[in-house]
């Protein structure tokens, strides 16, 4: 059975660890990433000027959802009844609605991508007209432009608020041994969630022998995307998997099926 290596950036607490562990399945934390708040106070200032003025409130994540809700609480600036949320995906609709009761979900369908694209067609589907709103995106302090771009040709005044940012993780001595030992055991299966988490494990496999690196571009890697996983491919990696977060059981189940049986 290989063992799951988890690259997901930290802090992050949604139990997929011990759900995995209750399927039987090895997992190893390791994360390429390391999430932290990024605090502009030059665009805070400016979130106090026109934050009464937005209609509207993309989030890109879960981390976007909690930062955003740190930082709105610090600057005394409450969420308006009147004023829509849209969350890439369920776990970020979860989270916001989690923080703010009252804020009008749009999110993706299960059977709808869970990206910028799904959430668009979201939009479109519960005929929010952006034309004329102000809009505010959250996100990491780097991220795709596509839904920005989406509402700016749709005729929306955009503001982007980069409330926290992703570091890459060197790994400890510690950390490259276990590494080691799952890849020389039944081997492993990479859970890679975003393209700067592949850059940032490629850092990290350079501490590793050439044979080894060899060995680990050989190794299932399971994505969450089809831009991630062209990512992954032409890094070097042979077999690419993409299990869509449509559905976080769905998910966890193709995670678990890749490690018994792949």
């Amino acid at each position: 059975m290989r063992t799951i290596v988890l690259t997901r950036p930290q802090p992050i607490h949604d139990g997929v660890t011990s759900v995995l562990s209750a399927h039987g399945v090895q997992v190893l934390g390791l994360p390429t990433l390391h999430v932290a708040a990024h605090v502009d106070a030059d665009f805070e200032q400016q979130l106090l000027t026109h934050w009464a003025s937005y209609q509207g409130v993309m989030l890109v994540s879960q981390h976007a959802v909690n930062f955003a809700a740190q930082r709105l609480q610090a600057l005394g600036l409450v969420w308006r009844e009147h004023v829509w949320a849209a969350a890439v995906g369920r776990a970020t609709a979860d989270a916001a609605h989690h923080q703010w009761p009252n804020a009008r979900l749009v999110f993706p369908e299960s059977h709808e991508s869970q990206d910028s694209e799904g959430l668009w067609q979201a939009l479109r589907r519960g005929q929010v007209d952006v034309s004329g709103q102000r809009i505010l995106i959250v996100r990491a302090q780097m991220g795709r432009d596509v839904f920005l771009n989406h509402l700016r040709a749709a005729g929306a005044t955009v503001d982007v608020w980069s409330c926290y940012r992703r570091e890459a993780v060197v790994w400890s001595a510690a950390q490259c041994h276990d590494f080691k030992q799952a890849l020389r055991g039944q081997g492993v299966v990479l859970s890679i969630t975003s393209q700067e988490g592949i850059l940032a494990l490629l850092d990290n496999l350079a501490a590793l022998s050439e044979e080894e690196r060899q060995s680990v571009f050989a190794q299932p890697v399971l994505t969450l995307h089809p831009n991630i996983a062209e990512c992954a491919r032409f890094h070097g990696f042979n077999h690419v998997h993409i299990a869509p977060a449509r559905d976080a059981a769905e998910h966890l189940r193709q995670l678990a099926h890749v490690g018994h049986h792949h």
